[in-house]
């Protein structure tokens, strides 16, 4: 039989074999023939408790294993009559919204069914402002809500150029003579590009592509005339004056 006698910093160990390994102290069995309790007393030891160990009086298995006792507290049946304490209403009480079934806790922001405040009055603010050191494209125009519904391409029009003194670098797929004539007067720099479908649709919604696809040149020969002409700013144009350059 082994008693282990556990202390908040000291535990001695009791047994009547003496074959444990690294005891906190080795009592001999002598001692083990008198009364416990006088031991105890002997020792000036207070016993918080202690632990006998025996053989399990069932076998431990698979087919016996089990909770401890009160481990599962059954769940109280309401609804099942006055004697009870929980029947007809249940301990809801009558009627109301807490009183139903389901979801008793509404959702943040419910009010009941109308029109709550975060839809009555929407936030404001500027959604159309345009950082003006850094290229501008058509996915800037379009995010921006300067223009809306491009199908097939933005053209750049003159309309309010006694206002515009801002240099900028754009680039869109078309522009007309006065307004690259505006906007190279107050310092900026115009880009006219073709554009086919995949590469519209590649500038506007960049994020649903997984690698962006390369531009193709136009096809047309109006459209290859008129984007390698350097008065139409064509990008064709620029890059044959690059390309000369260079050499």
């Amino acid at each position: 039989m082994t008693i282990f006698i556990r202390e908040p910093l000291l535990r001695y160990v009791v047994t009547s074999i003496g074959g444990l390994s690294k005891p906190s102290h080795i009592i001999s069995c002598s001692i083990i023939r008198h009364d416990i309790n006088s031991f105890l007393s002997r020792l000036n030891v207070q016993r918080h408790y202690a632990t006998i160990l025996q053989k399990p009086k069932r076998p431990i298995g698979l087919g016996t294993l089990k909770d401890n006792p009160k481990a599962v507290k059954k769940p109280k049946r309401v609804g099942r009559g006055p004697a009870s304490g929980r029947g007809k209403t249940c301990g809801r009480g009558q009627k109301g919204q807490k009183a139903r079934g389901g979801n008793r806790t509404p959702r943040r922001g419910f009010e009941g069914g109308q029109t709550p405040l975060s839809r009555a009055f929407p936030k404001h603010g500027f959604h159309n402002i345009i950082d003006p050191t850094k290229p501008i494209t058509m996915k800037e125009l379009n995010d921006t809500r300067c223009v809306h519904g491009i199908k097939d391409g933005v053209k750049l029009l003159a309309d309010g150029s006694e206002h515009f003194k801002t240099p900028i670098t754009i680039e869109v797929a078309r522009a007309s003579h006065e307004a690259i004539k505006v906007i190279e007067k107050a310092g900026g720099n115009v880009t006219c590009r073709y554009f086919n479908r995949l590469a519209l649709r590649a500038t506007l919604k960049p994020e649903k592509f997984w690698k962006i696809p390369k531009f193709a040149d136009p096809v047309k020969a109006r459209d290859k005339e008129w984007y390698s002409d350097i008065k139409n700013r064509g990008y064709l144009a620029k890059k044959a004056l690059v390309a000369n350059t260079n050499q």
